[in-house]
């Protein structure tokens, strides 16, 4: 429960670039700016950027293990993604999993990452 207190923040600007970004997206691809391969791509590419920016700047300010911050804050993320996807869609696929564990994994090198760059400032 405290590590959820001290992530909250990262959390909470995690989804608000999101929203923004996809939002951001969806008029762009309205008016016909974007093509639709291209949105395919940033549909992907949006929520592990994301990811790895916030799971990097919350695993330089806890004190948990880098791996160990990756895999829940990613777990959040995907558990909250996850439950967003069955309320609008009810439909579950094969290319959401993957996206998911890339998004766990991208938590993990990014905690990891940021573990290491506190250390290293620290010497």
């Amino acid at each position: 429960m405290l590590y959820l207190k001290k992530i909250k923040k990262y959390y909470l600007n995690y989804f608000i670039w999101f929203i923004s970004l996809i939002f951001i997206l969806t008029i762009l691809s309205y008016f016909n700016i974007i093509s639709s391969k291209t949105i395919k791509w940033l549909k992907i590419i949006i929520p592990v950027f994301l990811t790895s920016i916030y799971s990097f700047k919350s695993s330089k300010k806890l004190a948990l293990k880098g791996y160990l911050n990756g895999v829940l804050y990613g777990g959040i993320i995907v558990a909250t993604l996850f439950i967003i996807n069955l309320v609008f869609y009810r439909i579950f696929h094969l290319k959401q999993t993957i996206l998911y564990i890339v998004i766990i994994l991208t938590s993990i090198l990014a905690s990891m990452l940021g573990k290491t760059k506190k250390s290293q400032l620290k010497n």
